[in-house]
């Protein structure tokens, strides 16, 4: 298998240079180098060029050139294959959806206008023909290798731990990330260290031996099924003093990290603000279990003291839960072992107890008595503090522990499924204090991150932006991660000063990050040891530096922040049950990013920054963006208030929408602040511009004076400018803004979406604080009566109004107003007076509203729940097997071609039912279709208006009762014949005059290769290589053998050798068992299994079909031709026999697949009279 692959890539390279790749760009465009895009090049003129296709290997227009990769150790391009890009001359979602109807897939966004898409046996010349397109090109093995692993780059690569390469490997949505591993795991040199199965992220990592890397990288970038191939950066580790500088925004320096915080410096605790009910999720080296910060719990009921055991469930499985212990669960993550330690990794430093440090300062609290000690846990009223207390002290903590004891490296196998085994369990922030050295990159692991929270948006991760500064562009993964909220280190508490190793962005691509900055050096937290007991340890601390001690202290403020909405602080400043919210990580994004400070950039330039592409939007600090009623604290700032406006991706904002908030009485003298963050969807692997879902935030003030998000000068928005067309993070800053009206505008630009469902509609939060709603009023008072009704539009929800509101805004829940939690409902609508429209419902779903009134501009008290089994449109597609349909030959005395298929099935609850409509042409490229049948009610159907021994071709379309349809199926063909089957002395089937055999996808018939006309059966897409581990026959009808008969047949293949095979089989008994039939002169001796693994399970030395027919037949990938090929079928004279081409393909590398033609049984004696009449045949059919 090794030894051939020069031979393959030699021959690809042939192929591709003879067809002048005429299938990507039939205009034959100038070939250009790759060059790795910088954030220099990757300008906003040429980032926001509609004919560019920003990739990571290069900018280019590729109607005019061409990238050509040969330099860079990517597999030789191909002329075919099943990925490619579509690049549309605008965003026109009609065309998309044509393309979809086409059977074509959509796979992922590339910048700009294009996407990565599956063909589905689409060919690229038909997807030209839509005007829409403007380009449309194979997906080329070096399009998926990461620069990083170019030849000439690869001197940079670091060892892994255990010495080799280890390499990032995705595949597409919707393989199997068992198979692709399979597949590599043949080659000498590699071993398979961990896979993830995953719908939207199937991924492996591998590590390669050094001197099989350069074969490897081919043979990856080959794989039709892998979409993206990086180096795997192995991932490293990266409080008295925080807690007064990010609450009450302390400038003191001098604060000690242990024992009391400075006086007045707590506003959030100062109003009951302890994390309690918060469980604070956390990824780390490992927890010292048994020390006094994690054993105690107080909920209100008293201390509960208990050491929490750790559990081994395997991600995204839940394990076990300890609700009233400090430590709510300890889950050990693959490849870890529990607890924490102190060893090296290889290529870094001791962990120093990493995790217990920095649990410590999330929500350490030591509690209980440890022999004559005695420490005052917190409880919901009062902070316990003492020693180096965490931020959040009466959160609880879910540890999820990825360090190994013994290797002291960290194990992160599946970051999707540990963040979304938090989030399963109740967690709302995760911290994760680690991360590779990516330099800016936007890597797998920040594809995993955008990825898990733009599916599970109540999540917030904060991670460390790295310790390797304090040059640009240093920033790590995942805190490259669009989504994630990335923490930079300041000097030791109240500095405003960058601390010289913290990492600084901007990212590869030009996007701010970090995002926020916190105290990170010499903090004071909680002290490991390597004893974890049934026995309770002293709490003892100890100091540590890095952007891992400032990721856990906006983590566990973040705490804070999230039960200042779920105890319903928010609007009215005071805890009220009625205004309970649960926040997304959205919004405590926006609010944490709404309320910060400008940093000192370093001790050599001591001014201020701002929005800076180096240290993000400033120092924390929460109390400026949180408004309370009473202000206990001289440094409480409760001089702004703050308004937040939130909508999930289902009530989200597609490509043209504008949703817009006004306040109408904003005061000078105090800060307006805006800030709006969206959680987009991951990229696609190497997009050189990670941003997909491009929202844009707008605000209108006095004068009409515009201004854009992240237009700034000196920190301070201006008018004018350009939108930003890289970050998911956008703020307008006015430090003096002039009073009266404000409008805030949040605009869907172009939001394209991916893959999977939803995503082509962007959620958003938008925090807004300023000096508005002051003094603070009585709120208005709740609207009343109530009730919804279906409009054509949507939901529509009637009241009445109190008087005096300045307009309404419509919450709704999923459910029903008993199953509904407070603080489940999100806004979905606003309106000036009532009703107010739901656009985003749909038919058949339950759901429960709340509105209020805005006065003041503030929301006033929340109406009395009202809900609805809605009754309007649905719009969601049914759920529909298009590969399922299956044609044929028909036995029967009628003329009939029968069609069957798997059901259909509704995603609109209130319209179960599916039909389905039958499409037919002659050609199996229906270029003239005819619709033959509507509203079948069955999953099947019998076409009557057939004539005997023709081909027949079909499509099918299932339609739900709201008219949604799926998109169509494959291309199926049928002949009708009689109820005998075929006589042996007339058979001959050929796709062109007869198409008798069955085709089990992905076998169709095809006008790519021929003997004679122009059809014949391929078992694989047009354009593409068979595809892998699939178990698939081609099957003859019965047919009546003479006296004499022979098989006879045209075939050309090309199947890889020793590991895919094609048999020719027969059975006797209808198909109930089948024997091996070789042809005559036996299999090739190329043919013979050597490897097992095939998908039909044909055993190691099997003879069968494959290699070639060539001149070199164990060369899989020569050029092949057609050749004659016979069986004697001497042994069932007299018999009804099936034929059948089985194909059996394993997990790895695929070729062009087998070519049939020509079918025919030959030389056969007459056993039937002349006499018989065709219309009495029992090999003929009457037409009705």
């Amino acid at each position: 298998m090794n030894s051939k692959y020069l031979a393959r890539t030699v021959l690809t390279a042939s192929i591709t240079l003879a067809l002048g790749n005429l299938q990507a760009a039939p205009n034959h465009p100038n070939l250009v180098s790759p060059q790795a895009v910088s954030p220099e090049q990757l300008s906003d003129t040429r980032a926001s060029n509609p004919q560019l296709l920003l990739l990571r290997s290069g900018l280019i227009d590729p109607t005019v050139s061409r990238v050509d990769y040969s330099a860079t150790g990517a597999a030789s391009d191909s002329a075919s294959g099943r990925y490619a890009i579509v690049q549309f001359h605008d965003h026109p979602a009609s065309a998309r959806a044509r393309l979809e109807k086409r059977g074509v897939t959509f796979l992922g966004y590339v910048p700009n206008n294009a996407y990565q898409v599956r063909l589905e046996g689409n060919s690229l010349r038909e997807l030209e023909k839509d005007a829409a397109v403007r380009w449309v090109g194979v997906y080329q093995p070096g399009q998926k290798l990461d620069p990083a692993l170019w030849v000439d780059a690869r001197s940079n690569l670091k060892l892994a731990p255990d010495g080799g390469i280890e390499l990032d490997v995705f595949g597409f949505p919707g393989e199997s990330a068992a198979r692709i591993g399979g597949a590599l795991a043949k080659h000498a040199g590699v071993s398979v260290i961990s896979r993830v199965e995953s719908d939207s992220l199937p991924y492996i990592r591998v590590r390669v031996e050094e001197t099989a890397l350069d074969r490897i990288v081919r043979a990856a970038t080959a794989e039709d099924s892998v979409a993206w191939v990086s180096p795997h950066i192995q991932e490293y580790v990266n409080n008295a003093a925080g807690i007064g500088t990010i609450q009450g925004n302390s400038t003191t320096t001098g604060t000690a990290g242990s024992g009391g915080v400075e006086a007045g410096r707590e506003p959030l605790w100062d109003h009951g603000l302890f994390g309690t009910g918060q469980i604070i999720s956390i990824s780390d080296s490992g927890l010292d279990a048994n020390e006094a910060w994690f054993t105690t719990l107080n909920k209100g009921s008293g201390d509960h003291t208990e050491i929490t055991n750790s559990d081994t469930p395997v991600p995204p499985a839940l394990g076990a839960t300890h609700p009233d212990n400090k430590i709510y669960a300890y889950w050990v993550q693959p490849g870890a072992t529990a607890y924490d330690n102190n060893t090296a990794c290889p290529g870094g430093s001791p962990t120093s107890y990493h995790g217990t440090h920095t649990s410590g300062t999330i929500a350490g609290d030591a509690g209980g008595s440890v022999g004559a000690t005695n420490y005052t846990a917190s409880t919901p009223t009062s902070s316990g503090h003492e020693l180096a207390d965490g931020m959040a002290p009466n959160a609880q903590l879910l540890f999820q522990d990825i360090g190994n004891d013994t290797s002291g490296c960290l194990s992160i196998t599946d970051l999707g499924g540990t963040l979304h085994q938090a989030h399963d369990a109740g967690a709302g922030i995760h911290s994760a204090s680690w991360g590779s050295s990516s330099a800016g990159a936007y890597s797998g692991s920040d594809r995993v991150v955008d990825n898990s929270l733009s599916m599970i948006e109540d999540l917030i991760f904060v991670v460390s932006a790295g310790n390797d500064g304090s040059g640009a562009t240093t920033t790590g993964s995942p805190g490259n991660a669009k989504n994630a909220i990335t923490v930079g280190a300041l000097g030791h508490a109240g500095s405003r000063l960058v601390a010289g190793f913290s990492s600084r962005g901007p990212t590869l691509d030009g996007r701010i990050k970090p995002d926020i900055m916190a105290p990170g050096s010499s903090t004071i937290s909680a002290s490991g040891d390597a004893s974890t007991t049934a026995t309770i340890e002293l709490a003892v601390s100890k100091s540590l530096s890095g952007t891992s001690m400032a990721a856990p202290t906006i983590a566990g403020n973040a705490g804070l922040v999230r039960q200042y909405f779920m105890d319903g602080f928010y609007p009215r400043g005071a805890k009220t049950a009625a205004d309970t919210y649960t926040p997304s990580g959205m919004a405590l994004k926006a609010v944490l990013l709404n309320g910060t400070n400008p940093v000192l950039g370093s001790n050599t330039t001591p001014t201020d920054q701002f929005f800076t592409g180096n240290y993000g939007w400033g120092r924390g600090w929460t109390d400026s963006n949180l408004w309370f009623s009473t202000t206990p604290s001289a440094f409480g700032d409760d001089n702004r208030r703050l308004r937040i406006f939130e909508r999930t991706n289902i009530a989200g904002l597609a490509t043209g929408d504008v949703q817009e908030y006004t306040i109408a009485n904003v005061q000078a003298g105090q800060e307006l602040r805006a800030t709006l963050t969206w959680y987009d969807p991951e990229a696609t692997g190497g997009a050189a511009l990670s941003l997909v879902n491009n929202l844009d935030l707008e605000v209108e003030g006095p004068g009409a004076t515009l201004y854009r998000g992240n237009v700034f000068s000196s920190g301070v928005s201006i008018p004018g400018g350009s939108a930003d067309i890289r970050n998911t993070v956008e703020q307008v800053r006015l430090t003096a803004p002039a009073a009266g009206t404000y409008t805030f505008r949040v605009r869907g630009t172009a939001v394209p979406g991916g893959s999977r469902p939803n995503t082509n509609r962007q959620g958003y939060a938008l925090a807004v604080s300023g000096s508005f709603g002051l003094p603070d009023t009585a709120p208005l008072a709740a609207p009343t009566g109530l009730s919804v009704s279906a409009t054509a539009g949507g939901a529509s929800i009637a009241f009445t109004a109190p008087g005096g509101a300045q307009g309404f805004q419509l919450y709704r829940a999923a459910g029903t107003c008993a199953s509904a939690a407070a603080g489940d409902f999100r806004l979905v609508g606003t309106s000036a007076a009532s009703p107010i429209l739901d656009s985003s419902s749909e038919g058949g779903f339950s759901y429960a509203y709340k509105i209020r009134g805005v006065s003041n501009d503030v929301e006033g008290d929340v109406s009395a729940c009202v809900e609805t089994a809605f009754s309007g449109a649905c719009n969601l597609q049914p759920a529909f097997d298009g590969g399922s349909v299956v044609g044929g030959a028909s036995l029967n005395s009628t003329c009939k071609i029968p069609l069957t298929w798997s059901a259909a099935t509704s995603n609109c609850p209130a319209s179960p039912t599916v039909t389905y409509s039958v499409q037919r042409s002659s050609d199996p490229y229906f270029s003239s279709p005819t619709t033959i049948a509507t509203n079948v009610a069955t999953a099947g159907y019998e076409d009557f208006d057939v004539l005997p021994d023709a081909p027949y071709y079909y499509k099918v379309v299932a339609t739900d009762g709201e008219g949604n349809s799926a998109p169509i199926s494959q291309t199926v063909g049928g002949t009708a014949i009689g109820p005998a089957g075929i006589d042996g002395n007339n058979y001959l089937d050929d796709g062109d005059t007869h198409v008798y055999v069955n085709l089990e996808s992905p076998w169709q018939v095809t006008n790519t290769a021929a003997t004679a006309g122009t059809l014949s059966y391929h078992g694989g897409a047009d354009g593409a290589t068979y595809p892998a581990s699939t178990c698939a026959a081609m099957t003859t009808p019965p047919i009546v053998v003479q006296a004499g008969a022979t098989l006879g047949f045209k075939m050309k293949y090309n199947i890889e050798t020793g590991w895919d095979a094609l048999l020719l089989e027969v059975s006797t008994n209808g198909g109930a068992t089948w024997t091996d039939l070789p042809p005559n002169g036996g299999y090739p001796a190329s043919g013979t299994i050597t490897n097992a693994g095939n998908a039909c399970g044909y055993p190691v030395g099997k003879a069968a079909f494959a290699g070639s027919t060539s001149a070199t037949p164990s060369d899989d990938s020569a050029p092949a031709s057609f050749q004659d090929f016979s069986a004697s079928l001497a042994a069932f004279a007299g018999q009804t026999i099936q034929l059948r081409w089985r194909f059996s393909s394993d997990g790895g590398y695929e070729v062009g697949g087998a070519y049939v033609d020509e079918i025919r049984l030959l030389g056969g004696d007459t056993i039937f009279s002349d006499g018989f009449e065709p219309s009495a045949s029992p090999f003929t059919c009457t037409p009705l």
